[in-house]
């Protein structure tokens, strides 16, 4: 260890000592965590005795459960104890040195750590006394503390110091008498000094030096601190206190510094608002002044000394807060740890002025703590304010005041204790030893409190937003809003909303005041990786807490949060005064457009608060050199504000316009905040930001996180006052009110983000930089974002600015463009074609359901591509290829078998509730069938499922997850795991909880999770038992004690600073270590945590392991990864970068059916996966086979990439980075800064020899535990059932935790003289999660007590905060008084609390419950009952009380009841009595949710009617509102354009369809289900143009034509004809139609447009190329224009009114038509392409595929197209009156070959006449449903009768085709004329490789009269003339041959697009060839585009990312 350490110990390593390792790969020493035990022991009287000392010591050993060790047990992480100065001892101790001390605090002492070699020793005590000496002090001598360092192991003795106690006075010869104020200054300026001089990384540090007290610490173990130290074992050391600390080090590297107490405190907890606070106090130093340090003051900065930990920072500034004198130790301690006031009504109002004064100066150090401190004379303790951390306290009668983490520290006879408690959050617990007395938390506060009129203070200085605006002058918030309408207003674009934003996040928040939920993860790009323009907050996510300190619930625990900040400069922290009130009170950081106007004008109304706005934009001239001036400008203006004594500057990009370019808001106010606290001017000055780029929660939050005191999204508010105008908000609401529920709602998104990292103050929160920044180069982040983590580099300021640019173009574009009106669609959260790429793509999807469901290789592979296509554009992981070069392949026979690979695969962890029971059985069957493993998730898990089946298949989960919320979690479910799984944090939303509503808690889900069915359950974020690394260490053991056979797993999610974490998890013994990814799936959550919560498992993954092996604890746990692990390559990188073992949750999901609705939360899943209606789980098509094959697959391509690195097995592949490295190839310009080596850091180089994969399990001790002895003994209650435990005494936290049965008793000892009533007696977090049994608690139960009960009775005697809390079922009797929020999230059970003072009500949280009384005679006499046995069991004083006297108790009885939960109960007892009433007592089934038995399923759902004949539009928009969105394609039926009676309609050629009313369509409309991956919309199996049909399918729902008709011309030029002629692949890939009928795309889209024509929206405007400025001229062989439109589709199908209608449009546009013009025929080619910039080949395939067989010569045979242009032309030009057309009238017609084509020449024929027509195919008849090889979404290739076949078997009775025929020759009249046709029939087989074959079937030949034949066989290609003439390169097919995804041919100006390059295909992949053919001939001609790509999105090209060089330098040199 010593060698290890030393090897990594430089001397840059700030770190004392340098402790700690260097920051190397992942690992950052600045993310050392520690947690901790704490306590003291006091005389009241201040008493000194050695007694105190020597009983600390029993504290402190009793606490090494606490404290941890490494790998040698000997190394402890640190422990030390802080007592008074034993003056006698001292003196005796001096005088053997020969230095006479002078009287009791007249000298100091200190302890103090010096390098140990001697020259250093004697070189730092030379400074030291040096410093003292100018000073005015004088160090009488040294003297080296005696200690035994052989206890020590080898990572503390390698870096033991020296320690030395100074003696220290004041000079006599500069001071003649003793001064004890000036001393204490003098020392603290010597401690200072000396620190700064001699720094902590020279081993320096002053453990403490005082008069009063001292301190003996060191990397100990609480047994080995008073055997190290032989003083504190001497008799004659005395003290009137003692202060003891044992350290939890999360990782392994403690040092001696960090030790504690600290020279004041002592700190169990973290401080989460660490950077912060010090960036706060660093600030604040340029505002200091004191009259106490004078000038000296300069020599105490920085106040935060670097390289300590947020103990030490906390001391730091508690230490200067004292010493200055204004502020005692507890009025300091108050202010740093403020209790929650702002919520609490019932604080008195001077202790609130106070606080609110001591807000103005101060925010709080914000995180879980429990601090004890002392001065000398003050001992005492003080308790966060929500309660987070345990504190425990006796006081005995011989004036003992014993303090600790937890009872249990000392043995005191029952006898001598005269009150037990405990310290209530927020609260203080003080011990004056100078008084002699214990000061009453309240009497100390009011008393502090009343030292000035703090109320007065406040009330006079203190501005309110209210009072601005009353004051302010009238602004009209709706008619500030410019007129521009929303579609058109260049703003979005410029500042990157999209309509996804409106529509999921905006509009939600607008009309309900919440966030928008969603699910599924995020599976889009990194912003790092993503080639689209980003805004800079798309870099950044979210920190959380995890294991080391718990989130918080904001919803039901808001009493300890709050938003309220104060902003404006601030005042002198080192004095008092009432102008340290002068400040502007927010309730939210959150300002309206009023109140934004009102600050702005506070130069009108306050003379005393002055503001300037500052512009961030600049000159679009200065192109992207000027981004980085600009926010240097920004800078030097603020900074001229501040010298001006401006109180608030206003940075804002409202100046953006088609003439500027904003630079980002966040770097600007990061980049000003960032400036002004290093020049220390942040405190004089307050920062409101004015921006349009923010409009979500994330984005307010970063810029708080980055300094912003207060902000305005005003364009989001100017969207929605237009929304509202525009009639586009379903609301009644007023204006105001929207943007009141729009505040409200981010307000409240707030406080989750900020609960996530345990924070509860928004001023703790501001500035604070709880955010890594992803893929952001370090300039940037030293600039903006100092001190923010970004380990992968990326982009610059140069890419930024480039982005600004890019986004600016879209708005205000330097070409001329018209665009189609509309906000643009970005593709962020839900796939989209054209836009951003997903993991999840439908090409994924549907080939891996085929590949799954038969076992079709070939689809795998294609998978497989596709996922890594996917995964390079989204992941760091793709960037990173397998180095094949350092290995030597092997067989893959060598490589272990995929059958030992599956057992290290596990499925999700998806609880039953969240996916139904079919998809959660199936799973559990599959994996373990494989030998994988399967994971109940969080919702327990019914025993049933143990039971195999009758074939042996397993329905049981072997990883059993315990989560917050404990639902189900019993001994059984405990016992029956293999792996016990500890939910730390979820990937999709890390640090938040969740809810299941009461409509997805069936019977069989209550049941399971022992809650009520009906009854919504919440599931809380992980805060309950999991306060810190300790408390997890105790679950850890708690868990392996309830089933030492199964394996104890640990999740985490990735963050900065987890590996830290995981060594903390290792150490606390788990056997097993998960990190999960940010991207994996979920049931629900706010987009917020969905989209900016957590990092990639890459990075988390590699830190973890690196950190573990570097800390040798890598060899005891297995580590797992997971998330949005696709492939065998996805699985071999996480395990070259750490992982043993794999999670995969989306993809089984997929594997069964998923197509990534991303509707879970709504319980609509179409297929029956995610669900919990009935009528969608009988959907549920998977089977274990599909997840079988799935992993089959993935395991066998693992194996071959194993095979080609040479490892034959996973062990020895695990960590190794080294084959792995950057694929250079794959960088572009985004990417090129990427730095991945912090990844593919080789573990095994951090420390060689440790081991790098699981070798040995972690060593439980479980045989040595007590449990085992009382377990033995009590074998016969246990084997009798009467399983009861009472303990005499009191006990710590959890006591009855998941109590699963029997009965518990806790009393106190029965020789007590306290009132146990009066008197705690067990702790926190007490019937955690129990589910049945009883207990019985004589005396007060601490925080939470109940928290989760679901089933069990209990009585207690008192509660604090929180009781009940989360609690579903059971019933919980209160005979006393509880503290506040009780009742929070109460959904179940039944509380009854005795009220006696009168006050219960004011602390109840009442959003979900109700009070009653207690008057039911059956409830009474059980209430009674459980009293008697309360009193009974425990002695109770007070139940006894009750019993005598019930009549007068009962009244004060106050009945709890969830509301919900009473509901149920009514409705549960009413149909009991009905079925009591019922004759035959026949009791209805209970609806269950076990798997269903297949049932015949309808083909439609029950069908919804609405009437759809023409009404007043109030009627239609009452029935609009009563069409249901979210169920409708469970309600309504498929109803598409209904064809007219094929009798009247085949005598003429009119349109064929009837169109559907708008009711009808509405109702269709409202089948769409919005999917987040729209198969419909994919250019695989759905449009091959990209429309956007969800949303205009959404509009044509809310009644918007006109924006469903400019959201459908974004993508499709011509809708008109797609929505009556093109075969719909968009239906026939809907997700409705995998087991409905699909939506009727077509005619909502047909609709549409030609409602667009109807209303006069389809105006003149320029078509595509026109667009971009360019003259198009189009050239046509026929005499009328539109081709195959016009002649080739007949006109019943296609009326040419319609054709023509667009064509006059089109030249109206400016379109230049020339006619009857046959280019390569009549007119030179090359002639026109001389006179054009480009010639665009638009030919199509008109070259028909010929049949030559005999007789082919014949009369009477045609092609098919020849028939209907001719037929078309005449029917135009004459009503076929001129006979110039090929007759079929009375004729025998064959139409050989089918399709549309073939279609439409049996309908024309039919409407000629024809005698019969009959229809050849060459093919088989298709099957009425699929076919195993047309799985969906293909185009279902199934028997369909079209409108043709319809109509001939309407006239003759049958349908005309003929399959599986061949035509072998036609035969003649004997006059040339065809006659008839000889024919023979064919089979078609196929082989086992997939092919088909034919073979004619003998005897099956027959003869076909016929007069005309039709020959409708497609086309072979483009014709051939024109082509060579041109002398463009043809295909293999005769096609003209372009480069993949290109246009240009071989010829230079020439480009080809539609059927002419892909061959025959269908109009609408015509319409993308032409839409993106053009795109690239603009490119070709201008060198840039702004046309969109598929999908009707414009794309960035990745070329356009360049920066030219004198750029960069020019805007570097701006530095």
């Amino acid at each position: 260890m010593e060698n290890f350490m030393n090897s990594n110990n430089v001397e840059s390593n700030s770190s004392w000592a340098g402790a700690l390792p260097v920051k190397q790969g992942l690992y950052n020493p600045d993310n050392e965590k520690d947690s901790c035990g704490v306590g003291f022991i006091a005389n009241i009287k201040g008493e000194h005795s050695h007694r105190i000392l020597k009983d600390a010591s029993n504290i402190l050993c009793n606490m090494t459960h606490r404290g941890a060790t490494s790998a040698d047990p000997r190394d402890g992480d640190g422990a030390g104890v802080m007592t008074g100065m034993p003056h006698t001892f001292m003196v005796e101790e001096a005088a053997r040195l020969n230095i006479t001390l002078p009287g009791q605090g007249e000298y100091a002492v200190g302890n103090v750590f010096l390098r140990p070699d001697e020259p250093h020793v004697h070189e730092q005590k030379s400074t030291f006394e040096s410093i003292a000496q100018q000073i005015g002090l004088k160090v009488l001598g040294w003297r080296a503390v005696p200690v035994d360092n052989s206890i020590l192991g080898p990572s503390a003795k390698s870096k033991e110091p020296s320690i030395q106690q100074p003696f220290v006075v004041l000079d006599p010869a500069v001071h003649n008498k003793f001064d004890n104020k000036l001393f204490n200054r003098q020392l603290y300026l010597l401690r200072k000094q000396a620190t700064h001089a001699i720094t902590l990384k020279n081993w320096f540090y002053i453990c403490s030096l005082s008069n009063q007290n001292i301190v003996y610490k060191g990397q100990l173990s609480p047994v080995q601190v008073y055997d190290f130290f032989y003083d504190l074992q001497n008799h004659k050391y005395t003290t009137h206190f003692a202060l003891v600390h044992s350290r939890f080090s999360t990782n392994t590297f403690p040092s001696w510094d960090r030790a504690q107490p600290m020279r004041w405190a002592a700190h169990n907890g973290e401080i989460n608002t660490l950077r912060g606070n010090k960036n706060w106090m660093r600030a604040r130093e340029g505002v200091m002044s004191s009259d106490y340090f004078g000038s000296d003051l300069q020599k105490l900065f920085p106040i935060i000394e670097e390289g300590g930990s947020d103990s030490s920072a906390f001391d730091n500034v508690l230490e200067l807060l004292v010493v200055n004198g204004v502020l005692t130790l507890p009025e300091a301690i108050m202010m740093m740890l403020p209790e929650a006031w702002q919520s609490n009504a019932n604080m008195e109002p001077e202790k609130k002025a106070w606080y609110e004064w001591a807000a103005c100066l101060m925010e709080a150090y914000d995180g879980p703590a429990l601090m004890t401190f002392s001065d000398g004379r003050y001992c005492g303790a003080s308790l966060d304010r929500n309660g987070l951390r345990p504190c425990r306290f006796y006081k005995t009668t011989d004036g003992l005041m014993i303090c600790a983490s937890e009872v249990g520290t000392m043995n005191i006879a029952p006898e001598r204790i005269l009150e037990k408690g405990r310290l209530q959050p927020g609260k203080m617990l003080l011990v004056d030893t100078l008084e002699g007395r214990v000061v009453d938390d309240r009497e100390l506060k009011l008393s502090i409190a009343a030292r000035h009129n703090f109320r007065q203070w406040v009330d006079t200085q203190m501005l309110s937003i209210d009072d601005a605006l009353a004051n302010a002058p009238k602004f009209d918030m709706v008619a500030s809003v410019d007129n521009v309408p929303l579609t058109q207003d260049p703003r979005l674009p410029a500042f990157k909303f999209t309509i996804e934003q409106l529509n999921l996040l905006l509009l939600p928040m607008t009309t309900d005041g919440k966030e928008a939920l969603g699910s599924m993860g995020n599976d889009a790009p990194l912003a790092c990786l993503s080639s689209e323009p980003q805004i800079v907050f798309d870099y950044f996510r979210q920190l959380f807490a995890q294991v080391t300190n718990p989130p918080i619930d904001p919803i039901r625990e808001e009493i300890v949060m709050s938003l309220e900040c104060y902003v404006g400069p601030e005042g002198n922290l080192l004095e008092m005064n009432a102008a340290q009130c002068h400040k502007l009170k927010l309730p939210t950081p959150v300002l309206t457009l009023s109140e934004m106007e009102a600050i702005k004008n506070f130069d009108i109304t306050r003379a005393d608060w002055t503001t300037r706005v500052i512009d961030i934009t600049f000159a679009k001239s200065e192109g992207p050199a000027g981004y980085l001036p600009t926010l240097e400008r920004v800078c030097a203006e603020v900074a001229a504000a501040v010298q001006d004594d401006v109180k608030i500057v206003i940075l804002s990009d409202r100046g953006a316009s088609a003439d500027r370019v904003a630079i980002s808001s966040l770097i600007a106010t990061g980049g000003v905040h960032h400036y002004l606290v290093s020049e220390k001017k942040r405190s004089r000055v307050a920062i409101a930001v004015e921006t349009a780029e923010a409009r979500e929660v994330h984005h307010v939050c970063v810029l708080l996180g980055y300094g912003a005191d207060m902000i305005c999204p005003y364009l989001a508010q100017e969207a929605i006052l237009k929304l509202h105008r525009e009639n586009a908000i379903k609301s009644d609401a007023a204006p105001e009110k929207l943007i009141k529920n729009y505040v409200k709602a981010t307000s409240n998104g707030i406080l989750k983000v900020m609960s996530k990292m345990g924070i509860s103050t928004l001023q703790s929160y501001k500035g604070a930089q709880i955010f890594e920044a992803l893929g952001l180069d370090e300039p940037v982040i030293a600039r903006s974002f100092a001190g923010t983590a970004s380990r992968i580099r990326g982009v610059g300021w140069e890419l930024l600015a480039l982005d600004a640019f890019a986004l600016h173009e879209r708005a205000w574009p330097s070409r001329e463009t018209i665009a189609v009106e509309g906000i643009p669609e970005s593709g962020d959260y839900h796939w989209r074609n054209g836009a951003i790429p997903h993991i999840n793509d439908p090409d994924g999807i549907a080939n891996l359901q085929d590949a799954v469901r038969r076992k079709n290789d070939n689809a795998y592979e294609a998978y497989s591509r596709n996922a890594f296509e996917q995964i390079k554009a989204c992941t760091l992981r793709g960037m990173l290829e397998f180095d094949f070069s350092k290995s030597t392949a092997i067989p893959v026979d060598e490589v272990e078998p995929w059958t030992e690979i599956c057992k290290r695969f596990c499925t999700g962890a998806m609880s039953y509730g969240s996916i139904s029971m079919e998809a959660h059985s199936t799973l559990s069957i599959a994996m373990n069938r494989i030998g994988g493993k399967s994971n109940s998730g969080e919702g327990g898990e019914d025993p049933a499922r143990s039971t195999p089946k009758e074939n042996g298949d397993s329905l049981r989960s072997s990883i059993k997850q315990i989560a917050s919320g404990r639902f189900g979690v019993t001994s059984y479910y405990l016992s029956d795991a293999e792996e016990i799984q500890i939910k730390m944090a979820q990937g999709a939303k890390p640090g938040e909880g969740g809810e299941l509503p009461g409509h997805k808690v069936s019977e069989e889900i209550g049941k399971t999770r022992h809650s009520t069915p009906g009854v919504g359950l919440i599931s809380p974020p992980p805060h309950h038992d999991i306060y810190s690394i300790e408390d997890l260490k105790q679950l850890i053991y708690d868990a392996k004690a309830a089933n030492p056979r199964a394996r104890i797993s640990v999740k985490l999610v990735s963050e900065v600073g987890v590996g830290v974490i995981a060594s903390g998890v290792a150490k606390a013994k788990a056997d097993h270590i998960l990190i999960s990814g940010h991207d994996g799936g979920t049931g629900a959550s706010r987009w917020t945590g969905i989209k900016y919560a957590g990092l990639p498992w890459e990075l988390g993954l590699a830190e973890s392991h690196q950190t573990l092996v570097l800390n040798d604890l890598r060899g005891r746990v297995v580590v797992q990864t997971d998330g949005q692990i696709r492939t065998g390559r996805d699985v071999a990188i996480a395990c070259l970068l750490g992982a043993e073992e794999w999670g995969f949750a989306t993809t089984p999901l997929i594997a069964l059916g998923c197509t990534m609705m991303r509707k879970c939360h709504l319980n609509t899943c179409p297929v029956g996966i995610a669900t919990q209606d009935p009528y969608l789980r009988e959907k549920f098509a998977g089977s274990p086979e599909h997840v079988i094959n799935f992993f089959y697959y993935v395991a066998e391509e693992l194996r071959t990439i194993m095979a080609k690195l040479g490892f034959r097995t996973i062990n020895e592949m695990v960590g190794r980075t080294d084959v792995l490295m950057v694929d250079e190839t794959r960088r572009n310009p985004k990417t090129a800064n990427i730095d991945l080596s912090p990844i593919l850091t080789p573990a095994f180089t951090l420390r060689p020899g440790a081991a790098t994969f699981n070798v040995r399990k972690q060593e439980h001790m479980h045989h040595t535990r007590l449990d085992n002895k009382f377990i033995s003994e009590a074998q016969d209650a246990l084997n009798t059932g009467k399983r009861a435990l009472p303990l005499e005494g009191d006990s710590n936290d959890y006591v009855g935790k998941g109590l699963s049965g029997g009965r518990l008793i806790v009393y106190p000892p029965k020789v007590s003289s306290f009132k146990s009533e009066e008197n705690v007696i067990i702790g926190n977090t007490c019937l955690y999660g129990a589910t049945s049994g009883k207990a019985f608690f004589s005396g007060i139960a601490a925080e939470r007590f109940a928290v989760r009960n679901s089933g069990a009775t209990a009585v207690v005697e008192g509660t604090g905060d929180h009781g009940c809390e989360y609690m579903t079922g059971g019933r919980v009797i209160v005979l006393g008084s509880t503290g506040r929020n009780f009742a929070a999230g109460m959904s179940g059970g039944i509380a009854y609390v005795l009220d006696l003072a009168n006050d219960f009500v004011s602390k109840v949280n009442m959003e979900m419950v109700e009070f009653e009384t207690v008057n039911d005679h059956e409830e009474i006499a059980w209430f009674k009952d459980t009293l008697e046995d309360h009193r009974h069991y425990t002695g109770s004083a007070i139940a006894d009380r009750i019993l005598k006297n019930m009549g007068e108790y009962l009244p004060k009885i106050v009945k709890v009841m969830p509301t919900d939960y009473r509901k149920v109960l009514e409705a549960q007892r009413a149909a009991k009595l009905a079925a009591a009433n019922q004759k035959n007592d026949v009791v209805p089934a209970v609806l269950t949710a076990a798997p269903l038995a297949a049932k015949p399923k309808p083909n439609e759902p029950t069908l919804v009617d609405l009437e759809d004949s023409m009404v007043d539009a109030e009627t239609y928009k009452k029935r609009s509102e009563m069409v249901d969105k979210v169920k409708g394609f469970m309600k309504y039926k498929r109803r598409g354009d209904a064809y007219r009676n094929p009798k009247k309609r085949t005598k003429d050629y009119k349109e064929i369809s009837a169109r559907l009313s708008d009711g009808e369509l509405q109702v269709q409309a409202a089948r769409c289900m919005d999917c987040g991956v729209p198969f419909c919309q994919s250019n695989a199996t759905g449009c091959p143009i990209g429309n956007i049909i969800p949303k205009w399918n959404d509009l044509v729902f809310k009644n918007q034509w006109e924006e469903a008709l400019n959201r459908l011309l974004m993508t499709n030029n011509f809708p008109e004809f797609t929505g009556r002629v093109c075969p719909a692949p968009c239906e026939g890939s809907c997700v409705l139609g995998i087991n409905e009928l699909p939506v009727a795309i077509k005619s909502i889209e047909c609709a549409i447009i030609d409602r667009g024509f109807e209303m006069g929206w389809m105006k003149p405007r320029p078509p595509t190329l026109n667009k971009a400025g360019h003259l198009v001229t189009v050239y046509d062989r026929n005499d009328r224009f539109g081709g195959l439109l016009m002649y080739g589709i007949p006109n019943m199908k296609l009326d040419k009114g319609i054709v023509q209608r667009r064509i006059d449009l089109m030249a109206a546009e400016g379109i230049n038509f020339v006619p009857n013009t046959h280019v390569g025929v009549t007119t030179d080619v090359n002639d026109i392409r001389s006179q054009n910039d480009a010639l665009i080949l638009a030919t199509g395939a008109t070259w028909p595929r010929d049949l030559p067989i005999a007789n082919r010569n014949l009369d009477g045979i045609h092609f098919a197209m020849e028939f209907l242009q001719l037929n078309t032309q005449s029917l135009l030009d004459s009503e076929l009156n001129d006979g110039k057309y090929i007759s079929a009238k009375g004729k025998h017609v064959v139409v050989i070959g089918g399709g549309d084509t073939g279609c439409d020449c049996i309908a024309t024929s039919l409407r000629h006449g024809a005698a019969s027509i009959v229809n050849f195919e060459l093919l088989p008849q298709p099957p009425a449903t699929r076919a195993k090889d047309n799985p969906w979404p293909q185009f279902p290739r199934v028997f369909k009768q079209d409108y043709g076949h319809s109509e001939v078997q309407s006239h003759f009775g049958k349908d005309p085709r003929e399959y599986s025929i061949v035509t072998k020759e036609f035969v003649s009249d004997g006059n040339g004329k065809v006659k008839g046709l000889n024919t023979i029939r064919v089979e078609w087989t196929q082989d086992a490789s997939g092919r088909w074959s034919m073979k004619e079937m003998t005897g099956t030949e027959q003869y076909f009269q016929a007069d005309l034949v039709l020959l409708s066989m497609g086309f072979m290609g483009p014709e051939a003339e024109l082509l060579k003439a041109v002398g463009v390169k043809l295909d293999g097919r005769s096609n003209i041959e372009t480069p993949k995804s290109s246009y240009h041919t071989s010829v230079s100006n020439v480009f080809a697009a539609g059927d002419a390059r892909r061959g025959q295909s269908l109009i609408v992949w015509g319409i993308n060839e032409g839409r993106q053919c053009a795109r690239e001939v603009d490119e070709y001609l201008v060198g840039n585009t702004l046309l969109p790509v598929t999908g009707g999105l414009q794309q960035r090209s990745l070329k356009s990312l360049t920066f030219p060089a004198a750029a960069t330098q020019q805007a570097a040199a701006s530095f």
